[in-house]
């Protein structure tokens, strides 16, 4: 039974969100954007630093109070995938920076990527996104301890 517990305590301590492992800049995920904005009618929009909320020492932005209860009460909901790194690259097995506005919503889930001279991973998830999705929940639990 002890061991049972033991294992349990390790895959929810590796599950956890940490600062050492997420897409920040300045401690800051999503590059200041509202991670509740993505599921609303207008989409990604920045936030302030008066309306913040940290998690796991990852800090989070939002563009009202209201926007910062609704994630306060349910983060689970609006944390992006992959702790805020490229979708596509995960996929591939390894970590890339976002573009914050390049983003999709699938099952309630929020995938961010990778858009600038080297092209738009979005485009690139969306020709298969199955197998993408498929591809990095598998390679996430190995890619999220790399080194960017």
């Amino acid at each position: 039974m002890r061991s049972f517990i033991l294992t349990c305590l390790v895959l929810i301590s590796a599950s956890a969100w940490s600062s050492e492992t997420a897409n920040l800049k300045k401690g800051v995920i999503l590059k200041g954007y509202d991670p509740v904005s993505y599921f609303t009618q207008s989409g990604p929009s920045k936030g302030k630093k008066n309306f913040s909320a940290t998690i796991g020492g990852v800090t989070y932005l939002f563009t009202s109070e209201a926007n910062r209860s609704e994630f306060v009460a349910s983060p689970e909901k609006y944390i992006p995938e992959y702790e805020g790194w490229c979708a596509s690259a995960v996929a591939g097995g390894y970590k890339y920076d976002i573009d914050p506005k390049n983003y999709k919503i699938t099952n309630g889930r929020l995938f961010v990527f990778y858009k600038g001279i080297l092209g738009d991973a979005r485009k690139d998830w969306l020709k298969d996104e199955p197998r993408q999705l498929r591809l990095a929940d598998e390679n996430w639990p190995t890619v999220k301890f790399l080194k960017k």
